[in-house]
């Protein structure tokens, strides 16, 4: 059988302890992917302190590039896509993300084949279908109008901005694939010029909401590649504890300025 060819790239930062990529790593050798696929570790920070794989995940064939820590995931995935050209796919993981699937490669690949005008998948979407009027008034309202504190522009305002700064237009949605997990064609990321990077953490955010902007621009769709998120792929960041910690807090935070607000005179 002749299968596509398939990139995965995996981005880490050598801030990050070694386990968490070994742990990634591990679970290529131990989940099958449903089809073959060449690794590429693009290491963020490796100029200064290169990374070596260890001989146990010898039979991975990684290819490992250090790199300046420069632009983020997002940057050190371009630099993956740019340094590895001519796959049919590619499959953009972070460090921190986790195997909980066989079929974590050909899942994606099936999707994208026989789903008409999809241009990028994910585990999770964010801001699903939301307009970027009800996402600022939500989140303010959620956290406050000091969640931005110290900074010259609204944060809505700012990711705004800069898409059309980088002529990449907004729309009326600020709908999202989280670039925690993204997949891809090689014919897509040909047609938006690469994956959008940021040098600051603002610049960041904005290069994630505008990947599916560029995408959607060009006329193809974005999904989640299931129904339910987090099917095939997890992340740290997305474990259910987290999820309900950071709920959690948000309630508490926005409980606490809404009963300030109520006994203010």
């Amino acid at each position: 059988m002749i299968y596509p060819r398939v990139c995965v790239v995996v981005s880490y930062w050598t801030g990050h302890k070694l386990q968490i990529l070994e742990r990634l790593l591990g679970q290529m050798l131990k989940f099958n992917a449903g089809m073959p696929f060449d690794l590429v570790v693009v290491c963020n920070g490796g100029d200064q302190q290169p990374l070596v794989l260890r001989d146990r995940f010898r039979l991975l064939r990684a290819r490992v590039i250090n790199r300046e820590n420069a632009g983020y995931n997002l940057g050190a995935w371009n630099a993956g896509w740019e340094i590895a050209p001519g796959y049919d796919y590619y499959l953009f993981l972070q460090d921190e993300c986790f195997i909980k699937k066989t079929g974590w490669v050909s899942e994606f690949v099936f999707r994208m084949e026989n789903d008409s005008g999809l241009g990028l998948l994910g585990e999770t979407i964010m801001w699903d279908n939301m307009t970027w009027t009800y996402v600022r008034l939500a989140t303010d309202r959620d956290l406050g109008l000091d969640w931005f504190k110290g900074e010259d522009m609204h944060p809505l305002d700012f990711y705004q901005h800069y898409l059309k700064e980088h002529n990449i237009p907004p729309g009326e949605v600020g709908e999202h694939i989280q670039t925690l997990i993204v997949f891809t064609s090689n014919k897509i990321l040909s047609e938006i010029g690469g994956l959008p990077v940021g040098n600051t953490y603002r610049e960041v955010v904005a290069c994630e909401i505008g990947l599916s902007a560029l995408v959607r621009s060009k006329g193809y769709r974005i999904s989640k590649v299931k129904d339910q998120s987090y099917t095939l792929l997890g992340h740290s960041q997305w474990t259910a504890f987290d999820r309900m910690k950071r709920k959690t807090r948000a309630y508490i935070v926005g409980s606490i300025k809404r009963a300030i607000a109520c006994v203010k005179p």
